[in-house]
């Protein structure tokens, strides 16, 4: 029989004060879904077991390789016992869990299939995560507690620093005791339209009478770009016949320039004798 979690030693990063939320309260607190947020959150809830439910000091947590985790009707990690709680989102079982589906594909990197498993949409916290199966991929991680980077993806030949570790904790501690809206996720309601009930052959007439508005919409289009076109050529005539012909132009400039050469004469007394 595995080992019950210990009493956590109190100079440990997780210290118990009854003024601070509980690792239920911190891990019904931390997102499970919709990436890539919850990369973290999934991360962190783990990393909030390890220290905070079974106790473990900062180094043991880093060092921790697959070959610790056994999964079974009782997970237990280091020979010690995840404890479940009744509710999924409060379970550190499950938060063990949601953390191994992840951890192998972001690894390895395939992303793809994290973002899918991360879907919002198609998932529920109203079941245990720690109930279904989960796929062998998590060995394949050599490290289990990963650090990552600012886009959610994994670190791989970084460890967790203990100083990244011991900020986690009262960060999350503390987002825990704030009034935070619940994490909402489900399937996405779409907005009915008139086009629901309609039978297969509705819906084919429907679509031509949508085609025929379509062609009728283009073809208003190009009536207006064609009385555009004629509009900017009537005023092109208009700006044309009010515009000084070249010869004028070439006159009134010989003008200018003959009379700035030769100012007018101005009379003086001297003139007449």
């Amino acid at each position: 029989m595995p080992d019950p979690a210990p009493e956590p030693d109190q100079q440990r990063v997780w210290q118990y004060r009854d003024s601070q939320p509980t690792v239920e309260d911190v891990l019904a607190a931390l997102p499970k879904y919709r990436f890539p947020g919850v990369m973290r959150g999934r991360r962190d809830a783990f990393l909030v077991v390890l220290l905070g439910t079974l106790g473990m000091p900062r180094t043991e947590a880093r060092r921790l390789r697959p070959a610790a985790i056994t999964l079974g009707a009782t997970i237990t990690i280091n020979g010690r016992a995840i404890p479940t709680s009744a509710d999924p989102v409060r379970c550190a079982a499950c938060a063990v869990t949601r953390w191994l589906r992840i951890v192998g594909p972001t690894w390895i990197g395939l992303r793809g299939d994290v973002r899918q498993l991360l879907d919002p949409t198609t998932s529920t916290l109203n079941t245990h995560d720690c109930e279904r199966p989960v796929p062998g991929d998590w060995r394949r991680a050599e490290q289990q507690l990963l650090p990552l980077e600012v886009h959610g993806w994994a670190r791989t030949g970084v460890a967790l620093s203990g100083r990244s570790m011991t900020a986690i904790v009262p960060r999350r501690r503390a987002a825990a005791a704030a009034d935070q809206p619940p994490e909402v996720i489900g399937p996405v309601a779409r907005p009915r339209s008139r086009f629901d009930a309609l039978t297969l052959q509705e819906t084919y007439d429907e679509l031509g009478d949508t085609d025929a508005a379509v062609d009728a919409a283009l073809a208003r289009l190009q009536a207006i770009s064609d009385d555009v076109r004629a509009l900017g050529d009537v005023l092109d005539d208009v700006a044309a016949q009010h515009r000084p012909s070249r010869d004028r132009v070439t006159c009134g400039r010989r003008y200018r320039a003959q009379s700035q050469a030769s100012p007018r004469s101005r009379r003086t007394p001297d003139s007449h004798g």
